[in-house]
């Protein structure tokens, strides 16, 4: 028997945590099930975690992956719940959605995962905890947005928002791809060309300056030992990423550790706010989300707090809102560094004020993630001409090293 901990939501949306003894982890889940409650986490204590387990949770965290280890895309996600969205908004049963979006036409992916769903909605579970089962596919937020919705009555509006919040995770995804093309290309290209000078035009030339005595010019002297050295080179190279691996894994598995590396990047000079805008436009949406989806407020903030991936910041959203049933306004004690900048404090006054809280939330969440957004283009549009100077000065250095040789042969030729 094996103790896990698990994080998951009662009936009425709560989180809960805490441990469950069990044979192995998907025993554990139908306990939670069995209980009434709706995993979201379900790990093996760090004391009980055998390698099989580890690679259980590495592959969870490679990606979303469906039944029979088939990956299930963030767009293919996107747009499978977009179309359950758009079907039980039009008053279709679950059950029938997932019949229709499994017919004709579907991938095989989609039709293994709603045929999984729709036996689970057939065996009487809730569509939060038919998802639930596989959070390998659905991430935690959507299990908890969704869960909300349920609760308060309004399934359908927590999967239109599920629908429009993947969307826009797919169009940043999109963007910051395609402005990365180019820089990989150069980076590419820039690699093949310093192979070339290493490989090729360095071991032909340093037999030239052997057999006349002379040391090979500049940094072509210590570039001339690294074609015979390259298989050392590989090793410690692999065994350097071996022990880094090992170190990190550690790390990760400390939870006290990986708080103070949490803490760490919100310092950083530009990471640090990017960081913190975004955990604080993710806090923001998720409960804005789920008060549009009726969810009592301390749920929703509850629930928008667990799914800040920065623990550091996570501990300190916890303790803002545990001064709400006290009396305080959100807007209040949400105050300080690291959290909702001042500007959106204003917004979500105004929105308690007006009774529009839910949509001052969203709206804070949407500016905030613009701001992050267009962070990020600046610093991908800085990268390409940093890469061109860095790169082109590089390889200009080297070509200049081999030119000089060139023109040392030719005096050699005349002594």
């Amino acid at each position: 028997m094996s103790t896990f901990q698990y994080r998951a939501y009662t009936r009425q949306g709560v989180v809960t945590s805490g441990t469950i003894v069990a044979e192995e982890r998907d025993a554990a889940i139908e306990a939670l099930y069995g209980s009434g409650l709706t995993p979201v986490d379900t790990v093996l204590c760090p004391d009980h975690d055998p390698p099989s387990a580890k690679r259980s949770i590495e592959r969870s965290a490679l990606g979303l992956r469906g039944q029979g280890g088939k990956r299930i895309g963030l767009k293919e996600l996107s747009a499978f719940t977009t179309e359950l969205a758009s079907l039980v908004s039009s008053g279709v049963p679950v059950d029938a959605s997932f019949r229709v979006l499994s017919g004709a036409g579907a991938s095989p992916k989609r039709i293994a995962l709603a045929n999984g769903l729709l036996k689970d909605i057939l065996a009487g579970l809730q569509l939060s905890e038919a998802m639930g089962r596989r959070p390998e596919v659905f991430p935690a937020d959507y299990i908890a947005i969704l869960a909300g919705g349920e609760a308060g009555g309004q399934t359908a509006q927590a999967l239109t928002l599920l629908g429009e919040m993947l969307a826009r995770r797919v169009e940043i995804r999109n963007k910051i791809r395609g402005s990365l093309v180019y820089p990989a290309i150069l980076l590419m290209m820039s690699l093949m060309s310093i192979a070339v000078i290493v490989f090729v035009l360095i071991p032909n030339l340093a037999p030239i300056f052997s057999d006349a005595d002379l040391p090979l010019p500049g940094i072509l002297a210590a570039l001339a030992d690294l074609p015979d050295n390259w298989p050392r080179l590989l090793l410690w190279s692999a065994l350097a990423i071996v022990v880094g691996w090992i170190a990190c894994r550690k790390i990760a598995g400390d939870e006290t550790m990986m708080k103070e590396v949490d803490h760490f990047k919100c310092r950083l000079p530009i990471i640090g706010p990017l960081v913190q805008r975004r955990e604080a436009g993710q806090f923001a949406r998720s409960a804005g989300s789920l008060l549009e989806a009726r969810v009592p407020l301390m749920t929703a903030l509850q629930t928008a707090v667990s799914l800040v991936s920065n623990r550091y910041l996570s501990t300190r959203y916890s303790e803002a809102i545990s001064r709400v049933p006290e009396g305080r306004a959100l807007n209040q004690v949400l105050e300080g560094p690291g959290l909702i900048p001042p500007a959106m404090l204003r917004l979500i006054a105004v929105g308690e004020e007006t009774g529009q809280l839910a949509k001052m939330l969203i709206r804070v969440a949407s500016n905030l993630e613009n701001e992050v957004q267009s962070k990020i283009d600046q610093l991908v549009g800085l990268l390409t001409p940093l890469l061109t100077v860095g790169i082109g000065g590089l390889v200009g250095t080297l070509i200049l090293q081999v030119m000089s040789a060139v023109l040392s042969i030719n005096n050699l030729a005349y002594q």
